[in-house]
């Protein structure tokens, strides 16, 4: 035996006012959109008569709106088809003449309706002739269907559609909200909407696009009106073959190039959302555009855009046109760009790195951070090969030396960064780029030149003991600033390392275990160097006649010193050490007291 679902309304619009729409508020939309369609379907004068959208209020009974179109109307058989079939459109796609510019593609707005009213009535008059039909439905899935009498409820072809307010909801149809709704949703179409209520009549829509013909300023401040926010600058856009146009407002603070897009998208002249993401390319994140467009296609819930390959050949589209955008203000008004740059460095990197030609034209604008201070990609290769550090960690354990040596290290931690070194060869040609590491900078370090060199070695045979069970070597070097006693160097391999014993220390037996596995496989890779630099005092002096005990704690100080300069978190044997050496040195400084 073959049996229907049953369908629970109530549920549905639970469903819809949960999930589907962002809020009730919708149903202002949703009901224009279906007197708009019903007048495109019957054409000509229908589409400059005005929509009516009428407040009623009384006084101690709940508000009700009606919105009346003199479109196509619907027939008694269309009625039980569209109205009270949930989701069905292939009736509708019959009904709406195919070639014309529907705002509308799915059956279901009539129901974003029962988010604010618990019934919903419909009277309409269909223009290829039959009776008048009255509809009325509610909320718990029932309806009533009647046919009118020749002269009862309206005379004319069109729809009118009535809500009263559910309980708690009387504010949705307070003829102040259903204005700002109107205007928000519908207030650039082109059919003239009219809204009427106890205060008069006024005309809410029927404008031209408010960005067409502006210029830079107009744009800007239409932007900060509308938007709310001092944008920047301004974009316009045109995409003729998506029937687009727009503009793109450059955001005054940088967003995490990980947040959503929130753009403005009208489709059709109604507004479909204010943060409608997919839009733009993902490097695109300074910018908040709002367009209008007749090519794409919305999501059942009208607030974004179905991903198919017109939306990817218009996010191609509007990506070109602020490329072209940024590449004219490079050639011919770098001032702007440097503006831009001081915002959103980040965004044109991300760009750049995509993009030779742009990475040609912005590398004297494009900041990094080295040892010297701030510097554009240009002026870093002007000072020779360009070296640079791959992780904040190692830039931290070599900028005060390079600094002191004068020479400029690059820090590449950021994002983009060494992916923008990389290439600067291929679009700057004599441009060398080379890699740093710590344990790199340690080797080119100056050696102790006799007749000193015999106590260098000397003293470093004396240190090694004391750092072996940190698998720590010991290296002796001349080195600036003078002030710096030593410096701590330890490549991937053997901060991975440090990072494995770390973690054995605080693990269970079994992850113990298997930590200590896993750190053998890099046994011989593992030594990171503490560096003593031979031109600071207390170097010179531990090379001298000094008992093993200080200079176990001297060393160990010297360590931890270094440590924590290369901004090298403790492990729990060097807490240890720490806490130990700094009672040494009150014993002994008590000791010298005395």
């Amino acid at each position: 035996m073959r049996h229907s679902f049953q369908v629970d309304l109530r549920g549905v619009v639970e469903l819809l006012s949960s999930h589907l729409y962002s809020s009730p508020d919708v149903y202002v939309r949703e009901l224009l959109q279906n007197a708009v369609d019903a007048s495109t379907a019957r054409g000509g004068a229908a589409t400059r008569t005005p929509v009516v959208v009428e407040c009623h209020e009384r006084p101690g009974a709940a508000p009700v709106l009606s919105v009346e179109d003199e479109g196509i109307g619907l027939t008694v058989s269309e009625v039980h088809e569209l109205l009270a079939t949930i989701g069905s459109s292939s009736k509708r796609d019959t009904l709406l003449e195919p070639g014309q510019d529907y705002l509308g593609r799915f059956g279901i707005g009539l129901l974003s309706c029962f988010l604010v009213s618990d019934e919903i009535q419909v009277v309409t008059r269909s223009a290829r002739g039959g009776p008048g039909v009255s509809w009325r439905g509610r909320s718990d899935g029932t309806y009533e269907l009647r046919e009118l009498a020749e002269g009862e409820g309206r005379t004319e072809p069109g729809t009118t559609v009535w809500l009263t307010a559910r309980p708690g909801l009387e504010d949705r149809l307070h003829p102040g909200t259903v204005r700002d709704l109107v205007l928000r949703y519908a207030g650039l179409l082109e059919q003239p909407i009219l809204l009427r209520t106890a205060a008069g009549e006024e005309r809410l829509a029927g404008r031209p696009l408010p960005w067409l013909h502006q210029d830079t300023a107009g744009l800007l401040a239409w932007g900060e009106q509308e938007l709310g926010e001092r944008f920047l600058d301004a974009v316009p856009l045109e995409l003729p073959a998506a029937g687009l146009t727009g503009v793109a407002f450059v955001l005054p603070h940088s967003p995490s190039p990980s947040s959503r897009q929130r753009n403005r998208v009208h489709l059709k002249r109604m507004l479909l959302s204010d943060a409608v993401d997919g839009l733009l390319p993902d490097w695109a994140f300074f910018v908040r555009v709002v367009v209008d467009t007749s090519a794409l296609q919305p999501l059942a819930s009208r607030e974004g855009l179905y991903e198919d390959a017109t939306l990817a050949a218009v996010r191609e589209g509007l990506g070109a046109a602020l490329r072209t955008w940024l590449t004219g203000l490079a050639e011919r008004e770098p001032a702007r760009l440097q503006a831009l740059v001081r915002v959103h460095a980040l965004a044109l990197k991300a760009l750049a790195v995509h993009d030779d030609e742009l990475l040609r034209l912005f590398a004297p604008w494009l900041p990094v951070d080295t040892s010297l201070g701030r510097m554009t990609l240009t002026e870093v290769t002007r000072r020779g090969p360009v070296r640079y550090a791959a992780t904040t960690e190692d830039f931290s354990q070599m900028a005060q030396v390079a600094t002191a040596e004068g020479m400029c290290l690059v820090n590449a931690g950021y994002t983009y960064d060494e992916e923008l070194l990389h290439r600067l060869p291929a679009v700057l040609p004599g441009v060398d780029v080379e890699r740093v590491a710590p344990e790199d900078l340690a080797a080119v370090l100056r050696p102790v030149g006799e007749p000193d060199g015999a106590a260098a070695r000397s003293l470093v045979a004396r240190c090694r003991p004391v750092l072996q069970p940190f698998s720590c070597e010991v290296e002796v070097r001349e080195f600036s600033p003078s002030t710096l006693p030593c410096l701590y160097t330890a490549g991937d391999d053997a901060r991975f390392a440090r990072e494995i014993d770390g973690t054995a220390e605080v693990a269970g037996s079994f992850w113990g275990s298997l930590l200590d596995r896993v750190g053998a496989l890099s046994v011989q890779s593992r030594e990171a160097t503490l560096v003593l630099n031979w031109r600071h005092p207390v170097v010179r002096r531990l090379s001298g006649a000094v008992p093993e005990d200080a200079l176990r704690t001297a060393v160990e100080v010297l360590y931890l010193q270094a440590l924590l300069l290369g901004r090298h978190p403790l492990r729990g044997r060097e807490t240890t050490l720490l806490s130990g050496a700094l009672s040494r040195l009150i014993e002994g400084s008590l000791d010298g007291s005395r």
